[in-house]
């Protein structure tokens, strides 16, 4: 991992942003991160978002966005993602009443992987991120092994290692079976005690070095520090980074 492989999903500051943009941005910066990847901001024209973010010195690697949206609006989509010379878009989950059967997965991998072509017509990739009912028992498979079957080999993963965690699974495991697949990492903590809650990497139970040892190995592109829930929000994502700094390759420190 390099410095310039560190990014924050900006959906873990979502509640600043709301209050303050510019000043939130500012914070991200000045915590030390250079790249950022898109979710939970307030309504704001594509332009305007562009151009706080390079006030900040921020750039913006990848953005999340619901089906749904990418259903109805996908030309749209791409224009605001090529506002902000974004060129990655993540699907953050898949709808539950589509998903209750190994078939639904596979028709819904089957769409996914139309939607990757459209998008890379635009030199857009297309991306995927899970959550923990992705590892549950599934007509004797899980939506997981589906998807990593059925997907197109162009669609990255984004493998949240803290709700893999939670889904009963190694992320480390995980990294290795899917090899080069996975492309991005969601670096967030699982504080200890018995109700799944999310901390700062390096503050929980997870085993980050050889998470990210793993993730060297089939080339992870990115390590995005990212909570569902901080505590302190920009406490949190500066000791997310300072984690993150710590193991970077020594030449890059």
């Amino acid at each position: 991992m390099r410095l310039d492989q560190i990014a924050l999903q900006l959906y873990t500051v979502r509640r600043l942003a709301a209050v303050d943009l510019p000043g939130t941005l500012g914070a991200v910066a000045a915590a030390g991160y250079r790249a950022v990847e898109i979710a939970g901001l307030p309504e704001i024209a594509p332009g305007e978002l562009a151009r706080l973010l390079d006030a900040a010195g921020l750039r913006a690697i990848a953005a999340h966005q619901g089906i749904d949206r990418l259903r109805t609006d996908a030309s749209g989509v791409a224009d605001r993602l090529a506002a902000l010379d974004c060129r990655l878009v993540i699907v953050p989950s898949l709808p539950e009443d589509e998903r209750r059967t190994a078939e639904d997965v596979g028709r819904l991998a089957v769409e996914l992987n139309g939607l990757a072509r459209l998008f890379a017509d635009r030199g857009i990739r297309l991306g995927y991120h899970n959550h923990a009912s992705e590892f549950e028992p599934l007509d004797g498979t899980t939506v997981w092994s589906v998807l990593l079957a059925e997907l197109a080999p162009e669609i990255d993963i984004e493998l949240d290692v803290y709700w893999a965690a939670v889904g009963g699974r190694d992320p480390v495991e995980l990294i290795r079976t899917a090899g080069d697949r996975v492309r991005l990492l969601h670096v967030k903590d699982r504080a200890a005690g018995p109700v799944p809650r999310d901390a700062p990497a390096g503050e929980g139970t997870l085993d980050f070095p050889a998470i990210i040892a793993a993730a060297r190995e089939v080339g992870v592109a990115w390590y995005i520090a990212e909570q569902d829930e901080p505590r302190e929000p920009v406490e949190d994502i500066t000791s997310a980074y300072r984690y993150l700094e710590s193991h970077a390759a020594p030449a890059d420190r």
